[in-house]
């Protein structure tokens, strides 16, 4: 992906590399956490008045060369509900439409993660073609609080300093959960002593944040590009704040009413099936490769038996990386996002079966990556999503995939229940578990080989939608319209016209 895989969970690139031994012969035993309800309305918080400012910056990012946009910061309370709240700053860039006209409507773009940084792919997104948006409307990019170059950043250089010990461990090792929840325990034990109000960043508060910003730069609505997480939070804006939205189009879908966690098994396992059938109805595919499916499966049976030492540069630094199974389908589940990189992965499998690992040593360096907020992530999930997904639930949904499959992913859940249990005591508001109803005109882009929001989440949020168009895309993974020209053309002309299906652009 752009920078790394940093989907909603950011759980490939983070936690994942926690997962220890566990059987799928009886469910784990894991914090419980209270169910969800169904209440009659949704009771806001009661507000502290304030005033949002804009206030202008030079540009902390790297801005795309030959582009000139006017950055600045929003200022607004941490927590609104509190008088004596302190100021956040959230780091934003306007890139004003090429005609030079004032538009009232600009589009705006919301990262996944949680925890990504908009402005750090910038260039990335206007490389993609969707500096296209500049030829009718503003474009703005903007870090939601917590990320990127937004004041304060939570980032959690405690977790992303010990990866290369871990993967020197290997994904299997029953060491690694003590050691990730001892590096959660520290980066959240400093950002509380840097006085960071951890329950004042969720998606409510940054679809605030959204709203603020529209008022403070005098726009009178929002079209809004949404990826992955960011659907989540366009959702909740669209919930909260529906007057700030003409329209919204959302890419990869994470509606609130899934449960993440306990459906991360069976989601690989669609994935990769896909991935197999496709090798195998492919002439050229499946005479260089095959049984793509059964040579993946044998592998990872002996790289669980007999893991190999791989030498890797990351960093500055030396690594002798412990490659075992687990690692394998982690590594394979990530390249699904992305059909540039899906496209190499049967020959990486081949290959590592045969003692070829320069693929796999370059995908290997992506754990290195800190450009995602993890604190923000935490801070997120474990107040969003993880209060409504049951381990036992992930047990009872792992066990239609293959053995392999449903083992790693049971692991991995399993330390991130448990680094949630100690990272905050809020109450979870049921509310963030619901669907969420709205007659906003939606486009809604799905990718087929999307290992982390599939397809059905598309159709799950569009029923709710009321003026929503749905459209799957063969061949794609995770975020579609950076990979596909028709999915991108149809976003155009949904942003120009939210009225009618914008299907028509690639017939």
């Amino acid at each position: 992906m752009y920078l790394s895989p940093r989907l909603i969970v950011s759980l490939v690139l983070s936690l994942a590399i926690v997962a220890c031994n566990l059987s799928t012969s009886a469910p784990p035993t894991l914090p419980a956490f209270p169910a969800s309800s169904t209440p009659e309305a949704v009771v806001p918080t009661p507000g502290v008045f304030y005033q949002p400012i804009f206030e202008p910056a030079p540009c902390a990012f790297a801005v795309p060369s030959g582009y000139n946009p006017e950055c600045g910061y929003l200022i607004i309370p941490e927590n609104r509900a509190r008088a004596d709240s302190p100021r956040i700053r959230l780091h934003l860039a306007i890139f004003r439409n090429r005609p030079g006209v004032r538009v009232v409507d600009p589009v705006v773009h919301l990262a996944g993660g949680p925890g990504s940084s908009s402005l750090d792919v910038a260039g990335y997104m206007f490389r993609q073609g969707l500096d296209a948006i500049l030829d009718q409307r503003d474009f703005i990019l903007f870090d939601q609080r917590g990320t990127g170059y937004s004041q304060p950043r939570l980032d959690c250089p405690e977790r992303t300093s010990i990866t290369g010990i871990l993967l020197e461990r290997g994904l299997s090792d029953p060491g690694n959960n003590e050691i990730i929840l001892d590096a959660f325990r520290r980066c959240r034990a400093r950002l509380v002593g840097q006085g960071i109000d951890l329950s004042a960043y969720n998606s409510a508060a940054s679809a605030a944040d959204l709203n603020d910003l529209r008022l403070a730069l005098g726009y009178e609505k929002l079209n809004l590009y949404a990826v992955s997480y960011g659907t989540r939070l366009a959702l909740t804006l669209m919930r909260d704040h529906p007057e700030a939205v003409r329209s919204a189009v959302l890419d990869s879908v994470y509606p609130p009413q899934v449960n993440l966690y306990t459906a991360l098994a069976p989601n690989a396992e669609r994935a990769f099936n896909l991935f197999f059938a496709d090798c195998y109805a492919d002439a050229s595919c499946n005479t260089s490769y095959p049984d793509l499916r059964g040579a993946f499966y044998r592998l990872v049976d002996q790289l669980n038996a007999a893991p190999i030492s791989l030498p890797l540069s990351a960093g500055g630094s030396e690594y002798a990386v412990r490659i075992d199974g687990s690692l394998l389908i982690d590594v394979l589940f990530v390249g699904l996002y992305n059909p540039a990189v899906t496209a190499s992965m049967p020959q990486m499998i081949y290959d590592i079966s045969q003692g070829r690992y320069s693929i796999l040593q370059e995908r290997l360096s992506l754990y290195f990556d800190p450009s995602s907020s993890l604190g923000m992530q935490m801070s997120v999930q474990c107040a969003e999503e993880i209060p409504f997904n049951a381990p036992e639930e992930a047990y009872t949904a792992a066990q239609d995939a293959s053995p392999q499959i449903a083992s790693f992913y049971l692991a991995s859940i399993q330390s991130f229940f448990a680094a949630c249990k100690e990272w905050t005591a809020v109450i979870p508001d049921p509310h963030e578990n619901l669907s969420i109803s709205s007659d906003i005109p939606a486009l809604i882009l799905a990718g087929n080989h999307d290992p982390i929001t599939p397809p059905d989440w598309g159709r799950m949020a569009g029923q709710t939608l009321l003026h929503s168009y749905f459209h799957e895309f063969p061949g794609h993974g995770h975020w579609v319209t950076r990979s596909s020209r028709c999915a991108l053309s149809m976003a155009l002309a949904f942003w120009n016209d939210p009225t009618q299906d914008p299907g028509f652009v690639c017939q």
